[in-house]
């Protein structure tokens, strides 16, 4: 059955999927390099910027520092290595920011991607000035991505309500964004409220089906748009990828009532940043769970993580005993969601 992968990538989002069909999804990308490093990609791993990210947890003083951040996935080697993937079906670039974006040139130099989905976004960026610990070449490759200019793959542009054999097969549903918010981020530089969010949806026993939100950076007039067309898709879900990596971007979080999520995924946003009390129980972070992979069947959803002080300490707050190691996995069992 379909298993969900979220990586432990730095401050950016990478998540895969390996669908029922055999077909590979990878939503974003972060801190991916292969194994020839350019001059460019040495001075960005050994910069300040990038010595910053990988140091900035502020964990708060109740909470336990797991230190997963200084251990942070390689998406090119987690694919190649761990899953034995050589091509990803479908890329989704949820949106133009750099840390959804890190690596995207060796992504596509490393595998066959066939479809690139992205949206008609016009950001730019000023390469002469400050980068912020990221590759030029990366977005430069994006840049001739956007534009068409990549023969290699298939590049696509999708809509909420739009429909596609293929991603019907793979359980997913377009949630945002519009032509209409990809206009309003284009007039506004704000291109947020032009992601990428994405429900999948595997199914459940009885023809039900699991709930399984990748929120991308998804801001107020999204979530809006999501409650007013999509609200009983996204009612009562079972996992969210929390919005902009859950960070607390002065934004409305009523859309919380309605999600009602089991379980917050967070991605490594610093915790003084870090809208983690916004978000019903359960939450976790990759700080302290390292990456997190969804298992899913008609039956069960079985959460696994890397972290095994974190899998133990969890669970003995529960009163369960040591967490067991799957080795398919490379993980430990956290605990169950029952279909009902």
């Amino acid at each position: 059955m379909a298993t969900i992968h979220f990586l432990n990538v730095l401050e950016g989002d990478c998540n895969i999927i390996q669908h029922d069909s055999g077909r590979i999804t990878v939503m974003d990308i972060s801190n991916a390099y292969n194994d020839e490093d350019t001059d460019e990609e040495k001075a960005v791993k050994s910069s300040k910027e990038r010595e910053e990210m990988i140091n900035r947890t502020h964990v708060p003083s109740n909470k336990t520092n797991y230190n997963q951040k200084k251990e942070p996935d390689n998406p090119i080697d987690y694919l190649k290595t761990k899953l034995k993937v050589s091509s990803i079906f479908r890329f989704i670039i949820s949106h133009p920011d750099m840390d959804h974006l890190d690596g995207i040139k060796d992504l596509y130099d490393e595998f066959e991607v066939v479809n690139t989905w992205d949206t008609d976004n016009d950001k730019d960026i000023d390469l002469n000035n400050f980068f912020g610990g990221y590759n030029k070449e990366d977005w430069k490759f994006y840049k001739n991505l956007r534009a068409g200019k990549n023969t290699e793959t298939k590049r696509l542009t999708y809509f909420s309500k739009q429909s596609n054999q293929y991603y019907n097969e793979d359980d997913i549903t377009i949630l945002c964004p519009t032509a209409e918010l990809v206009k309003n981020g284009n007039d506004t530089e704000d291109y947020n409220d032009a992601s990428y969010a994405i429900l999948f949806t595997p199914p459940k026993k009885d023809g039900g089906k699991w709930k399984i939100l990748l929120a991308g950076d998804t801001h107020d007039d999204s979530w809006d748009y999501i409650l007013k067309n999509h609200k009983s898709e996204v009612s009562n879900i079972d996992i969210l990828l929390a919005p902009h990596h859950g960070r607390d971007s002065s934004r409305n979080y009523d859309f919380l009532d309605t999600l009602n999520p089991k379980v917050t995924l967070f991605g490594n946003a610093s915790s003084e940043h870090l809208a983690y009390t916004k978000y019903p129980k359960i939450r976790i972070t990759n700080n302290q769970a390292g990456y997190v992979i969804l298992d899913t069947s008609p039956d069960y959803l079985k959460v696994y993580v890397k972290n095994f002080e974190f899998a133990r300490d969890f669970r003995t707050k529960q009163g369960w005993n040591e967490p067991k190691y799957n080795s398919k996995h490379k993980a430990y069992f956290l605990f169950l969601y029952e279909a009902k």
